[in-house]
């Protein structure tokens, strides 16, 4: 099993992860250390299996694909799109015609919780600074290195 390290930086040190929050359970992780803002920070690393890794443009050509249907029409309820259009942003093969950054954050979170219900533990998406990985970090504090 090839694994690879991936780093995340939070403005204050991390002792519990929940499912409240704008991206619940997932936190953001880069291949390098990157700060998004001029506040001092703390970064960790994490060891994750490459295998337990989805890109978000592969979500709807996986074999369980079907299991994401009730998540495909909640998005299509949230944004009122229709399923095609839905499965196409939520896969980042298309932006969702919107310039809001909530809405956006939105569909990331979307993007997470369709790689978990496939059985993922993370997504491989596109952000501002190239590939990032949301990780479903619950549970699994123990795992992230403060470096």
């Amino acid at each position: 099993m090839s694994t690879i390290q991936l780093f995340h930086t939070s403005p204050e040190k991390i002792s519990s992860i929940t499912t409240e929050g704008r991206f619940g359970e997932f936190l953001f992780f880069s291949s390098g250390v990157y700060v998004m803002s001029a506040t001092p920070c703390v970064t960790y690393s994490i060891d994750i299996a490459e295998d337990s890794i989805i890109n978000a443009g592969s979500l709807f050509y996986h074999e369980d694909a079907s299991k994401l249907d009730g998540l495909v029409n909640e998005f299509c309820e949230r944004f009122d799109v229709d399923t095609d259009t839905a499965e196409e942003i939520i896969s980042e093969r298309h932006q969702l015609d919107r310039n809001d950054a909530d809405d956006s954050w939105d569909v990331q979170l979307f993007t997470a919780r369709a790689a978990k219900a496939l059985g993922f533990r993370a997504v491989a998406v596109s952000d501002e600074q190239g590939t990032a990985y949301m990780i479903d970090m619950a549970g699994r504090e123990s795992e992230m290195v403060m470096t």
